[in-house]
């Protein structure tokens, strides 16, 4: 399952390539980030709505190997973690694996890449019911235009098995991106998704109206009061915005802005997300 870090770390590499020559084989790439979520919760009550600070880790490792002059198998180790500082429940760990094969549609750097990702997680968290596993199969075509412009068509199914059933999370979410390389070490991405799917919410008591609508609830303490968590399908439409802009051969930093409209009426909350992220390649 590829994550919004190992996004930017696919985007950094892109940017850095043509200086990073060296960097092969099981080179770990490493994303550092720092998230403000502006409804942290998920709240469709304006009252419920909190916002907080995350932090994020996000390590990949892999190495190619050769298939046919066109298809190339790539397999990697995956880490990450997650950390809220004013809510330590929501801290989280993961540890996985990683295997993608990868189509090159003709020679030089204008053919389009067709790619096909396995991705496993075991998953651990502070608060018990959260641990579980993740799995997903994203699938991927890539095409650069020139060299300016390029654009990925991805299409990702992703589940989360949990301990507590109300934090298990199954959904689709296609997306397209398109960069702009707006100099030799500066890109600019667009991102546009939608998500069919699980969605984890958070209410104050009592709420009546969610007993039919949401059969899998808790109370919990998370947020430094008492709160019913609920999952819900429901259909999520985003936006993404990122500058990228490398510091030397190995690093690079990554402003970026997130809208996230979630909606399963009568229910519908909305989210804006603001990141600063560090990249770099071992």
């Amino acid at each position: 399952m590829r994550t919004p870090a190992t996004c930017v770390i696919v985007a950094f590499l892109a940017v850095v390539a043509r200086s990073a020559a060296h960097a092969e084989g099981w080179s770990p790439n490493l994303t550092l980030t720092t998230q403000w979520n502006d409804n942290a919760t998920n709240a469709s009550a304006s009252s419920d709505k909190i916002g907080a600070l995350q932090t994020k880790a996000d390590l990949i490792a892999s190495e190619r190997y050769g298939l046919t002059k066109d298809d190339s198998l790539h397999l990697g180790f995956h880490a990450g973690a997650d950390w809220w500082p004013r809510f330590d429940g929501l801290t989280r760990g993961a540890v996985g694996a990683r295997a993608e094969w990868q189509h090159k549609f003709g020679l030089g750097a204008l053919a389009p890449i067709f790619s096909v990702e396995l991705a496993a997680d075991a998953v651990g968290a502070k608060e018990s019911g959260r641990r579980g596993t993740s799995t997903g199969v994203t699938v991927t075509l890539r095409k650069r235009f020139n060299d300016r412009w390029r654009a990925a068509l991805t299409h990702e199914a992703a589940r989360h098995d949990a301990r507590f059933a109300v934090f298990d999370r199954r959904g689709n979410e296609t997306a397209l991106e398109i960069g702009r390389e707006l100099d030799e070490l500066a890109r600019f991405t667009l991102r546009v998704n939608y998500r069919q799917g699980d969605v984890l919410s958070y209410a104050t008591p009592p709420r009546p109206d969610l007993v039919a609508l949401a059969p899998n609830r808790l109370t919990v303490d998370t947020f430094g009061r008492p709160m019913v968590a609920y999952s819900i399908d429901a259909r999520t439409i985003g936006a993404n915005a990122a500058v990228i802009r490398a510091l030397d051969e190995n690093s690079a930093v990554m402003l970026g802005y997130e809208w996230r409209d979630t909606e399963h009426k009568p229910f519908r909350y909305v989210n804006h997300l603001v990141s600063l992220a560090l990249v770099h390649q071992f």
